[in-house]
């Protein structure tokens, strides 16, 4: 017994990947596309001699109507899609056709709707006809996701062909999400007395965006609630203010406060943050305080726009309507030097420092123009112009786009600032711990490495020897200059003892060490990317938690107690 499986291609191929898994479990042979070409426009000959050859026609159809060839003997009038004519050639040889649709109302890109294609050459009419020709003559099944629509093929060819119910494929067990899911579209920062305006913005928008609303982040203080702001941030894609004069009130009462508060939220989401002004509340007023602590958009009501239609508006241009469904924030920290630091460490460089310098023939102008403002300024490629962020962000876009090793996740770069490790302050030293412990990425310079304030910080923090690092290093030459490159190596080995061991000795491959090209770096980022992120989910028991738990309850916890005292 044969199954075909027909359907559009481009906008189905995770529908079919699914679909596919799930009939092969049924052990029967299926004909699809995949066997000879995967694209629209695939030999149509062959396409309609596999349908008349099989015993049962399975079709899927959302909302593209599919690559229509040129006219000919099989296709007469030259206005049916590959697609169309598998259906009828599956009526014409009487074979049983299964329909399935995707529902009207399911959440679907539009991108993948010919009715809203940008390029105006493809019209919604022809999909809509047969749509509808489709829900006239057959007993349709509906999906909303993937998921769903393989486990109803499964069921319904299963029924069909009367094969052992137990052939079919158990319903997907959905996987727990990641402890670092961009979950929310917007968090909103809002004084305690705006806490119901800050509620009915939130569900006035709520059909499109995410929304979470905090009267207390701003008051942030003590470690332990540093961290809880820094897991509420990571979890959102955008920050924003519900300014007015009772939350001015807030952010002038403790200016460091407030400015620590707002730096973390700039970092983590790498976008500005958002200011909304209060209905009522003096637009003037709520625009001179944004100035002040750096938001550089406010959103006010006005005789033409709601706030909420703002709102939407706003978000749909920083946010984007198209959000990954499964969306990963993963740490990073950049330890470089600011062109400040650049300036001491070339004129204050003697011994092995200045030898290194010297061995690697770079002009001290060519070195100092490495380095920018801020440490996300860095250049680390001296024949390229382009920064370490920019480096990162590409490197990630070409993890992300071949979906190879992420199962269908998305990474998205969460910057954790290495001055706030400079700065020494205790405030941050819970966030440090967690990212170090819980999974994050290193990316230093190794001439940075060489300046002894960053030496100093770097090896005194949770970052120097957490288990769950990723650590490269990047050489400011050619490891082919032979004697510098192996003088930065020694001198290095000396200071980064921990890194060294993982990276000589340990033969670790979440620790890179002497990288000198991009492309070493790209190659290196596709192996780690994957692992790193999986890391918050292989948390390791805590042995002082689990005794502490031992002492409270009398007696040794199980296995499945086990997983109540992970580290975190």
């Amino acid at each position: 017994m044969k199954v075909y499986l027909s359907s559009t291609w481009s906008d189905l191929k995770e529908c079919r990947a699914k679909v596919l898994t799930a009939l092969r479990r049924l052990s029967l042979p299926v004909g699809t596309m995949e066997d000879y070409t995967a694209s629209e426009d695939r030999p149509l000959k062959k396409c309609l001699d596999d349908v008349a050859e099989c015993d049962l026609y399975v079709g899927i159809f959302a909302w593209r109507y599919g690559f229509v060839p040129a006219q000919g003997p099989l296709n007469p009038d030259g206005q049916r899609s590959i697609t169309e004519l598998e259906y009828r050639k599956a009526g014409e040889a009487g074979r049983p056709r299964l329909i399935f649709l995707l529902e009207d109302g399911a959440p679907w890109p539009t991108d993948r709707i010919d009715a809203m294609d940008r390029s105006g050459k493809v019209s919604g009419e022809n999909i809509e006809r047969l749509r509808a020709e489709l829900a006239d003559s057959h007993v349709i099944d509906w999906f909303r996701t993937p998921d769903e629509l393989a486990t109803k093929v499964a069921t319904a060819v299963a029924a069909h062909l009367s094969l052992p119910v137990a052939a079919a494929p158990p319903k997907p067990v959905a996987e727990p999400p990641h402890p670092r899911k961009l979950v929310h579209d917007l968090h909103l920062l809002h004084a305690p007395k705006d806490r119901e305006t800050a509620a009915q913005l939130a569900a006035a928008v709520a059909a499109t965006w995410k929304v979470t609303t905090s009267s207390t982040d701003l008051l942030t203080v003590t470690p332990q609630e540093m961290l809880a702001l820094d897991r509420a941030v990571t979890a959102t894609r955008t920050v924003g203010l519900l300014l007015s004069p009772p939350l001015t009130t807030i952010l002038d009462e403790n200016p460091d406060r407030t400015q620590r508060v707002l730096d973390l939220a700039r970092a983590r989401t790498a976008r500005p943050l958002l200011g909304i002004a209060a209905p009522g509340s003096d637009t003037g007023v709520a625009t001179s305080d944004a100035e002040r602590w750096g938001i550089t958009e406010v959103l006010a009501e006005s005789l033409t726009r709601t706030l909420p239609n703002q709102l939407n508006a706003s978000l749909m241009q920083s946010v984007g309507f198209h959000r990954p469904d499964h969306e990963i924030g993963l740490p990073v920290v950049v330890v470089a030097m600011t062109g400040a630091e650049a300036d001491d460490l070339l004129g204050t460089a003697s011994g092995q420092v200045r030898d290194i310098l010297d061995g690697f023939g770079l002009p001290p102008k060519s070195i100092r123009a490495r380095y920018g403002t801020t440490r996300a300024d860095w250049k680390p490629f001296g024949d390229e112009s382009r920064t370490i962020t920019e480096v990162l962000e590409t490197a990630v876009s070409g993890v992300n786009a071949p979906d190879l090793r992420l199962r269908g996740r998305k990474i998205r770069l969460q910057p954790y600032l290495f001055d706030d490790l400079l700065s020494y302050d205790v405030a941050y030293s819970l966030v440090f711990q967690d990212i170090s412990r819980n999974g994050c990425l290193v990316v230093a310079d190794e001439l940075s490495l060489l300046h002894q304030d960053l030496d100093r910080a770097f090896r005194a923090s949770p970052l120097y020897e957490g288990p769950q690092v990723s650590l490269i290093t990047l050489s400011p030459g050619d490891p082919a200059a032979g004697t510098p490159h192996e003088l930065i190596r020694q001198v290095l080995a000396g200071r980064l003892h921990h890194p060294h061991h993982r990276f000589g000795d340990a033969l670790d491959p979440l620790c890179e060490m002497n990288v000198a090209s991009r492309r070493h770096l790209d190659r290196w980022l596709r192996a780690s990317l994957p692992p790193t992120l999986d890391a918050y989910r292989n948390a390791r028991p805590s042995a002082d938690k689990a005794r502490r738990l031992e002492e409270e309850l009398g007696t040794r916890p199980s296995g499945a107690m086990a997983r109540l005292v992970t580290e975190g």
